[in-house]
Formats: structure tokens, C-alpha cells, sequence
């Protein structure tokens, strides 16, 4: 390959004239997933925390903004999926929904309703975890395993201690999903060459 074909490879834009791309659109899926895990569960909070997690929530989403769609940033060319990707995704859609479901009816039968959050938190992490191999994206690997251990840590809690516990981990997580979306968008900005 010879560097006309290696430049083509690498595209330096914006991420919001790339809306196409599944790299920058794919994102809104997240925050948005991101955003309902914090409204959702912010009231269930004790005061000033509510505000806190909106006014935490308005940062990290500001930084998603302009990360993502506003920082001029290197898109690679896009790795082809395989066709086994959408039994991936499906397979984990499958699995969330079940897990949430399943786990819902244990609380339930344990008079622990309340903890619901942190299972669908738990759900929801696991669930990204294949889509790192599914849609090569490594992103997905961090962003499930620690999603899925804020669940657990607010099930565990909520159960043991408070209730309130897990709305604050489905907060938490909602906001350290917006976090690692940006991070990821940070990796692919150019770096100023040093001079030695």
C-alpha cells in the first residue's frame, strides 16, 4: 500500500460531518440510553443529589457534544461487521431482556421492586459486552464490565443497606456512560507531532 493509499484510509473531520458513520451515530444510542438511566432515576435521590446528577449530567453530556461531533478527529477506514454481528446484537437484546425480566420477578418475590434499577443496569453492561467483538469496536469491552459492576454494586447494597442505592449506581452509570463515549472519541484525535 503506498502513502496516497494510507492517507485515504484516514480522514481527518469533525464527527458531525460523519453523521453517517456508525462511529458517530451509533453514539446517540448510548447517551441517549445514558440520559434516561440519570432522569430516570435521579428523583429517587436525596437532596441536593438530584440536582447534582443533572448538573453532572449536563457536563458530561456538553463534553459528549464536542468530543464526538465537534473536535476534528481521525476516522479510520470502518471495519466491515460480520454477518454473525446482528445475531450478536440480537442474541444480547435477547439476553438484556431476559435478564431483566427474570431478575425483576426475584425482586418481586423478594419485596426488593425497588432494586430494578441496578438490574437493568447489570443488563444493560453485560449486553455491550459482545458488540466489542461483534462490531470491532473495544470500546464496548470497559463500558459493559463496568456498567455491569456498578449494577451489581447497587443490587448488592441496595439489598444489604438501602434501596436508594441502586438509583444512585443507574445515575452513576449513566453518567460514566457519556464519560467513556468521549474518552473513546478522544483517542482518535490527532496528538500535536513533538519536535526533539
Amino acid at each position: 500500500m503506498n502513502e496516497t493509499d494510507q492517507r485515504q484510509l484516514r480522514i481527518r473531520t469533525r464527527g458531525i460531518q460523519r453523521a453517517w458513520d456508525p462511529r458517530v451515530w451509533g453514539t446517540l444510542i448510548g447517551a441517549a440510553g445514558a440520559t434516561v438511566f440519570v432522569m430516570a432515576y435521579r428523583g429517587a435521590l436525596m437532596a441536593p443529589w438530584p440536582v447534582v446528577a443533572v448538573v453532572v449530567w449536563a457536563v458530561a453530556l456538553l463534553a459528549y457534544i464536542v468530543l464526538v461531533f465537534v473536535t476534528p478527529r481521525v476516522f479510520t477506514k470502518a471495519s466491515r461487521v460480520g454477518a454473525g454481528s446482528g445475531f450478536i446484537y440480537l442474541g444480547s437484546v435477547a439476553g438484556m431482556l431476559l435478564l431483566i425480566r427474570l431478575g425483576t420477578i426475584v425482586l418481586d418475590n423478594a419485596d426488593k421492586a425497588e432494586l430494578r434499577a441496578a438490574v437493568i443496569v447489570v443488563a444493560v453492561g453485560l449486553h455491550f459486552i459482545p458488540f466489542a467483538v461483534a462490531f470491532h469496536t473495544p470500546m464496548f469491552t470497559p463500558l459493559g464490565v463496568i456498567m455491569a459492576i456498578l449494577g451489581a454494586v447497587g443490587l448488592t447494597v441496595g439489598w444489604l443497606w438501602h434501596t436508594r442505592a441502586a438509583a444512585a449506581m443507574a445515575v452513576i452509570s449513566g453518567i460514566v456512560m457519556l464519560a467513556i463515549i468521549a474518552a473513546d472519541a478522544v483517542r482518535t484525535v490527532p496528538q500535536p507531532s513533538s519536535t526533539k
